[in-house]
């Protein structure tokens, strides 16, 4: 079901504005969340490790990614497409837990 991939220090693993079909579940290492505004300001927004996941609102949406994520260390990360997750039955608990997350960071967008 999920890809593994490695990320060497300091590789964007996603760019801010590009298209999404893919969430990523960081397996091994740190990652930085971050976006950059029309003159180039860099606002951090998340320090995200081990068990943390990025990158889902575009895959369920298929919109484009709303932040860059730059490994700060060598990562491994497991990576979900949009079509094997849609393959999911809604009780897979790789679904529930995305379904926990995605209602926790709409929540605290408002």
């Amino acid at each position: 079901m999920f890809v593994i991939k490695e990320y060497r220090k300091g590789k964007k693993i996603v760019r801010q504005g590009t298209h999404g079909t893919s969430a990523f579940l960081i397996k091994k290492g740190t990652v930085e969340v971050y976006q950059e505004d029309a003159e180039g300001n860099k606002k951090v927004l998340a320090l995200l490790k081990e068990n943390d996941l990025f990158g889902e609102m575009a895959m369920i949406s298929a919109g484009e990614r709303s932040a860059s994520v730059i490994a700060l260390e060598d990562c491994e990360v497991a990576i979900l497409t949009r079509e094997k997750f849609l393959a999911l039955p809604e009780t897979s608990p790789a679904v529930v837990r995305l379904q926990t997350i995605m209602k926790e960071r709409l929540k605290d967008k408002k």
